[in-house]
Protein backbone atom coordinates (compact mmCIF):
# COMPACT_ATOMS: atom_id res chain seq x y z
CA UNK A 1 0.00 0.00 0.00
CA UNK A 2 2.85 2.22 -0.30
CA UNK A 3 2.73 3.49 -3.87
CA UNK A 4 -0.91 3.02 -4.34
CA UNK A 5 -3.94 3.17 -2.13
CA UNK A 6 -5.89 -0.48 -1.50
CA UNK A 7 -9.50 -0.52 -2.70
CA UNK A 8 -11.40 -3.74 -2.05
CA UNK A 9 -14.03 -5.28 -0.52
CA UNK A 10 -15.62 -8.43 0.16
CA UNK A 11 -19.46 -9.68 0.85
CA UNK A 12 -21.62 -11.78 2.76
CA UNK A 13 -25.04 -13.26 1.56
CA UNK A 14 -27.92 -14.22 3.64
CA UNK A 15 -31.45 -15.38 2.53
CA UNK A 16 -32.96 -12.19 1.03
CA UNK A 17 -30.14 -10.01 2.02
CA UNK A 18 -26.14 -9.21 0.47
CA UNK A 19 -23.50 -6.93 2.52
CA UNK A 20 -21.09 -5.70 1.05
CA UNK A 21 -17.86 -4.14 2.91
CA UNK A 22 -15.25 -1.68 0.43
CA UNK A 23 -12.47 0.09 1.68
CA UNK A 24 -10.22 2.59 0.12
CA UNK A 25 -6.74 2.67 2.60
CA UNK A 26 -3.36 4.17 1.90
CA UNK A 27 -0.45 3.29 4.32
CA UNK A 28 0.22 6.92 4.15
CA UNK A 29 -2.41 8.78 5.93
CA UNK A 30 -2.44 11.94 3.47
CA UNK A 31 -5.37 13.74 1.86
CA UNK A 32 -6.33 11.54 -2.22
CA UNK A 33 -8.59 11.52 -4.70
CA UNK A 34 -11.68 9.43 -4.12
CA UNK A 35 -12.10 6.20 -5.62
CA UNK A 36 -14.52 5.49 -7.90
CA UNK A 37 -16.64 2.62 -6.89
CA UNK A 38 -18.36 0.31 -8.85
CA UNK A 39 -20.36 -2.78 -7.32
CA UNK A 40 -21.68 -5.57 -9.50
CA UNK A 41 -24.30 -7.93 -7.83
CA UNK A 42 -24.55 -11.23 -9.63
CA UNK A 43 -26.41 -14.78 -9.14
CA UNK A 44 -29.56 -13.08 -7.23
CA UNK A 45 -32.93 -14.67 -7.40
CA UNK A 46 -34.65 -13.85 -10.64
CA UNK A 47 -37.37 -12.57 -9.03
CA UNK A 48 -35.87 -10.11 -6.98
CA UNK A 49 -36.41 -6.46 -9.12
CA UNK A 50 -35.35 -4.57 -6.68
CA UNK A 51 -33.78 -4.06 -2.93
CA UNK A 52 -33.36 -1.21 -0.79
CA UNK A 53 -30.00 0.16 -0.11
CA UNK A 54 -28.70 1.38 2.94
CA UNK A 55 -25.43 2.47 2.86
CA UNK A 56 -22.77 2.77 5.82
CA UNK A 57 -19.95 5.29 6.09
CA UNK A 58 -16.84 5.61 7.98
CA UNK A 59 -14.40 8.45 6.80
CA UNK A 60 -13.08 11.81 8.29
CA UNK A 61 -16.63 13.45 8.51
CA UNK A 62 -19.11 10.31 8.74
CA UNK A 63 -19.17 7.86 12.04
CA UNK A 64 -15.96 9.69 13.17
CA UNK A 65 -15.39 11.05 16.82
CA UNK A 66 -11.87 11.53 16.50
CA UNK A 67 -12.38 14.00 13.22
CA UNK A 68 -14.98 15.70 15.13
CA UNK A 69 -12.77 16.18 18.40
CA UNK A 70 -10.17 17.89 15.59
CA UNK A 71 -12.61 20.00 14.00
CA UNK A 72 -13.73 21.29 17.40
CA UNK A 73 -10.14 22.02 17.76
CA UNK A 74 -8.87 19.42 19.64
CA UNK A 75 -10.14 20.27 23.13
CA UNK A 76 -8.25 18.81 26.38
CA UNK A 77 -11.09 18.30 28.44
CA UNK A 78 -15.13 18.87 26.23
CA UNK A 79 -17.72 20.22 28.12
CA UNK A 80 -21.18 18.49 28.24
CA UNK A 81 -22.26 19.95 24.83
CA UNK A 82 -18.72 19.46 23.35
CA UNK A 83 -19.15 15.39 24.75
CA UNK A 84 -22.58 14.84 23.44
CA UNK A 85 -21.54 16.13 20.45
CA UNK A 86 -18.54 13.86 20.41
CA UNK A 87 -20.33 10.87 21.13
CA UNK A 88 -23.35 11.51 18.33
CA UNK A 89 -20.20 12.02 16.04
CA UNK A 90 -19.38 8.01 16.89
CA UNK A 91 -22.57 6.39 15.98
CA UNK A 92 -22.35 4.83 12.51
CA UNK A 93 -23.43 7.19 10.07
CA UNK A 94 -26.12 6.08 6.97
CA UNK A 95 -25.44 8.29 3.63
CA UNK A 96 -29.28 9.56 3.44
CA UNK A 97 -31.91 7.57 3.65
CA UNK A 98 -32.29 4.08 2.42
CA UNK A 99 -33.00 3.91 -1.73
CA UNK A 100 -34.22 1.41 -4.06
CA UNK A 101 -31.71 -0.29 -6.47
CA UNK A 102 -33.14 -1.77 -9.74
CA UNK A 103 -32.58 -5.66 -9.73
CA UNK A 104 -32.91 -7.78 -13.51
CA UNK A 105 -31.99 -11.12 -14.14
CA UNK A 106 -30.70 -11.77 -10.84
CA UNK A 107 -28.32 -8.65 -10.92
CA UNK A 108 -27.58 -4.89 -10.23
CA UNK A 109 -25.06 -2.35 -10.16
CA UNK A 110 -24.57 0.76 -7.92
CA UNK A 111 -21.73 3.15 -8.08
CA UNK A 112 -20.21 6.25 -5.59
CA UNK A 113 -17.23 8.02 -4.09
CA UNK A 114 -15.36 6.60 -1.44
CA UNK A 115 -12.75 8.95 -0.08
CA UNK A 116 -9.36 7.82 0.94
CA UNK A 117 -9.14 6.35 4.62
CA UNK A 118 -13.03 5.91 4.07
CA UNK A 119 -14.75 1.84 4.60
CA UNK A 120 -18.63 1.71 3.40
CA UNK A 121 -20.49 -0.38 3.80
CA UNK A 122 -23.86 -1.52 1.44
CA UNK A 123 -26.45 -3.77 2.60
CA UNK A 124 -29.40 -4.92 -0.27
CA UNK A 125 -32.41 -5.89 0.91
CA UNK A 126 -35.16 -7.50 -1.30
CA UNK A 127 -37.47 -9.00 1.17
CA UNK A 128 -39.51 -5.71 1.41
CA UNK A 129 -41.05 -3.35 -1.43
CA UNK A 130 -37.42 -1.27 -2.50
CA UNK A 131 -39.57 1.86 -2.63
Amino acid sequence: MREKPDVAAFASVEAKKVSVMVWHYHDDDVPGPDAAVEIALAGLPAEASGAKLTHYRIDETHSNSYGEWRRMGSPIAPNEQRYAQLKKASELATLGEPTPVALANGGGKVTFALPRQGVSLLVFDWSAPAN
